[in-house]
């Protein structure tokens, strides 16, 4: 076999590669297609740190972008 010929045939199979991988991190296949994250809190007292001088807060509740945030109290 020549040198251009196994040249060609080893960016055939490259190239082969490259899509294959393509189509499956499109497809979700690889990174297991959507992460979603857990919702962290609903209401205020989800956020109950047990610190008396603090003020619980739960921002954006009930959705996948939940926060509790601990504030000291005023």
């Amino acid at each position: 076999m020549e040198h251009k010929t196994k040249s060609i045939i080893i960016v055939i199979v490259l190239v082969g590669i490259v899509v294959s991988l393509g189509l499956l991190v499109s497809k979700g296949g690889i990174t297991g297609a959507t992460v979603v994250s857990s919702i962290s809190c609903y209401d205020d007292s989800d956020c109950n740190d047990r610190i008396d001088n603090t003020e619980d807060i739960c921002k954006n509740p009930g959705t996948e972008y939940s926060l509790c945030t601990n504030k000291p109290k005023k």
